[in-house]
């Protein structure tokens, strides 16, 4: 493990120095230094006490830390000019100005959120005096010297806002002074800017050295006079620590993250039925001709619906496959789908090289256009990988078909792996390895997480025939990891699932930087998560709140990827334990509760036609057909252009069978929306008996439990708090017929009693 300080030459993080500026920099330290209204906050940050100040055109707050460094936060600013400043509240923890401006009058809230001293909240909104277009606003941090000078000041940048990601960034100052920064602007209060300007908050929080944060987006559409509109609602988290490795960094990113998501607003969450979303979808994905093809007497899922001019691909098959084996499992009864779809993966092998193919060997393009993969010859490096790990899969079930497979295949790509030293590319040659396409972008590297993607399918291999050579190649490849920071992230379904493989790694070989790795990891995908709610444009029908893209760049949320992000998060929570960090147990158990809730957006016949792309890039759009979309945008887009996704139809059943407990004889089926990781039970009579069931999350937050009946009635059924004996029943919210409903605490263990004996 590194730990090199960060001044030392061979520390994992470059440095970011001043270089080009805005035209906001220039002349800021005058601005400063004649600044009047000079005022000291109620309340202090633990780096210091908390000036205010006013400048010609913004209303300043200013800190200092370390002794010789400041940051300054613009709360507002008017480019005429400032006229008149008023503090109009005070308390311990809050204070709140009037500012009187040529564009109107703000309104500007300053609070310490729960005496936390390492926390600021800041909130500004204006009523425009007259009707006016936002055009070229400044951002609201500057990172100063004592003499108020921000040209003198260096550090390093880990992670900013990405798209449609949180608007966030968080960085680190070396110079003059050393702290840390974690800026967040909480995008759902500007639902009504974004909605009035038709504007959208993608990409506008980053790090142009010395600012930091957010600008408001530019527009041609003017704010209405006398309506007061939030312009910013940011919250910054500051530490005086720097930290001295990426694992460092990602420790103190959850810190803040946590601290910062427990104080943000949050959207009501609906139950959704999934178990008969499921049915609904396995149909169509057995007799819908819009979902399937026949090829030589085999039955082939599509990608998408409709889209036949490119042969059937084996990761689809597999996507599909894998979970509704697991599916059926749960379900206790066989699908008749899965016996098809199994007798179709040996047609992918191609013995000439030696490996599973990702198009059906033989198959022919019809496009005469084709896109940079449309090419036998050609993988894409994650592709290959993730259909080894989905035979990997079923070889753990007991399907001897899909282990032969795996090993047939294994010996390919642990010859490319060596050839590539573990570092992947984006394409390379079958045939010879030569490498097609080496970075995702120039200076970005090839795709960073899949070296953590082979060390999965090497762990799955190790775990089936216990052979050390590959758990050595696990540990090869997952070392290829370190120094990659928060740049490790390509495919976000990758590197969680990566993560999940380092903390394997950890417990096979005790070596705790697997486990430094594994949160690295983590921290990577809850950087790019969309913790805001788009309630402007199409967005008012539909919600993204929590959800995460399957690509580092991509501004859209993807279904399958999702689910697969869903399945992995539990699976994640019961392999660590209680070794997993708080944030992260925080934040996968309310991504699990709001993907419950919003996945439904995914099925076309759950959003109005005129949201809908009626001319998607992949096959077509059958709005009543029950398989999702592969698309959900922001709110100025459609849903639906990339088309609508055949393998994205995994999402019902992958939610039903992990968020579902049921057991053979039990009448009962024990729904959460926060994470089940353990569950047992015992039949104390003919009739009667208890589950005991472990939640996720933490005990601040609550989660929706209920109690379904197998049958058209609810038996009679009790729930507990098991780690509060003697306590009487816990009362549902909601009593129907076929089912209770509960809200409960996270990170909680429940007793449902059922039997004739038992009252409610």
């Amino acid at each position: 493990m590194r730990t090199e300080t960060y001044n030392s030459p061979t520390y994992w993080q470059p440095f970011t120095r001043t270089q080009n500026t805005s035209q906001w920099v220039t002349g800021l330290d005058e601005q400063f230094k004649n600044a009047t209204h000079r005022d000291t906050l109620p309340f202090a940050f633990k780096t210091g006490s908390v000036e205010v100040c006013l400048t010609t055109n913004s209303l300043w707050l200013i800190t200092e830390w370390g002794g010789a460094g400041k940051l300054a936060i613009r709360t507002c600013f008017d480019p005429q000019l400032i006229q008149k400043v008023e503090q109009i509240r005070a308390t311990r923890n809050r204070v709140e100005y009037r500012v009187e401006g040529a564009l109107g009058t703000f309104r500007i809230k300053i609070e310490r959120p729960h005496s936390d001293q390492s926390l600021l909240h800041y909130t500004t909104s204006l009523k425009p005096a007259q009707p006016f277009t936002v055009q070229s606003f400044p951002r609201d941090l500057y990172l100063l010297d004592t003499d108020y000078n921000p040209l003198t000041t260096e550090g390093m940048v880990y992670v900013t806002q990405s798209g449609p990601t949180s608007g966030l960034a968080y960085l680190s100052v070396t110079q003059p002074s050393e702290g840390s920064v974690f800026y967040f602007q909480n995008f759902t209060a500007l639902t009504d800017y974004c909605q009035t300007t038709q504007t959208e908050p993608s990409d506008t929080v980053t790090v142009q050295w010395p600012e930091v944060g957010f600008a408001l987006p530019s527009s041609d559409q003017p704010l209405e006079a006398g309506k007061e509109v939030v312009l910013s609602d940011a919250f910054i988290y500051l530490s005086p620590m720097v930290p001295k490795t990426e694992f460092q960094a990602a420790d103190q990113f959850l810190e803040a993250l946590g601290q910062i998501y427990r104080l943000l607003p949050k959207p009501e969450t609906a139950y959704y039925d999934w178990p008969k979303a499921s049915e609904r979808t396995i149909q169509a994905l057995t007799d819908s001709p819009h979902c399937g093809r026949q090829i030589e007497k085999r039955y082939h899922v599509n990608a998408y619906v409709d889209a036949t001019q490119k042969p059937p691909e084996s990761m689809v098959q597999l996507a599909i496959l894998v979970p509704l084996w697991e599916y059926q499992e749960w379900l206790g009864k066989p699908i008749a789908l899965v016996d098809q779809l199994q007798r179709n993966l040996t047609a992918y092998y191609d013995s000439k090289h030696e490996t599973f193919m990702r198009w059906l060997p033989g198959g022919v393009f019809k496009e005469e256009e084709r896109s940079e993969e449309q090419d036998p010859n050609k993988i894409d490096s994650w592709y290959l990988l993730h259909t080894l790990m989905n035979l990997g899969r079923l070889a753990e079930k007991g399907n001897t078909d899909a282990k032969d497979l795996l090993f047939r295949s294994i010996e390919f790509v642990i010859k490319a792996g060596h050839h590539f030293n573990y570092n992947w590319p984006v394409f390379y040659d079958i045939r010879t390895l030569e490498v097609l396409k080496a970075e995702t972008a120039e200076g970005k590297g090839g795709e960073l997480d899949v070296a953590g993607l082979y060390s999965h399918v090497m762990v799955q291999a190790y775990e089936l025939t216990h052979d050390p050579r590959y758990l050595n190649e696990a540990v090869a490849s997952a070392e290829r990891l370190c120094g990659k920071g928060f740049e490790l992230l390509y495919q976000t379904n990758i590197t969680i699932m990566s993560s999940l493989t380092l903390a394997k790694l950890w417990k096979i070989t005790g070596n705790r930087l697997y486990f430094d790795l594994s949160r690295l990891g983590l921290a990577n995908v809850l950087a790019r998560l969309w913790i805001w709610e788009c309630n402007f444009g199409f967005g008012q029908a539909r919600s993204t709140f929590m959800g995460v893209a399957p690509l580092k760049d991509a501004p859209y949320l993807a279904a399958y990827e999702e689910a697969e992000i869903f399945a992995t998060m539990l699976n994640y929570l019961k392999e660590v334990g209680q070794d997993v960090p708080e944030t992260v147990r925080l934040m996968f158990s309310e991504y699990f509760k709001y993907l419950l809730h919003r996945g439904r957006f995914y099925f076309p016949s759950e959003l109005p036609v005129e949201m809908l792309c009626q001319q998607p890039r992949e096959g077509r759009l059958i709005r009543e057909l029950p398989i999702p979309l592969e698309d959900i945008s922001t709110g100025w887009k459609q849903a639906g252009e990339v088309g609508q996704e055949v393998y994205g139809g995994a999402l019902p059943y992958i939610l039903t069978t992990y968020a579902y407990k049921q057991f053979d004889k039990i009448p009962v089926i024990i729904f959460s929306d926060y994470p089940i990781y353990h569950a047992e039970y015992e039949f104390t009579g003919r009739n009667e008996g208890y589950v005991v069931v472990r939640l996720a999350g933490t005990s601040d937050f609550q989660c929706q439990v209920r109690l379904i009946a197998k049958s058209r009635t609810l038996p009679t059924v009790q729930l507990f708090d098991e780690d509060a004996p003697g306590s009487p029943a816990l009362q549902p919210v909601e009593k129907e017929e076929r089912y209770y409903e509960y809200r409960v605490k996270g990170n909680q263990r429940l007793r449902m009693e059922w039997g004739p004996n038992k009252k409610a």
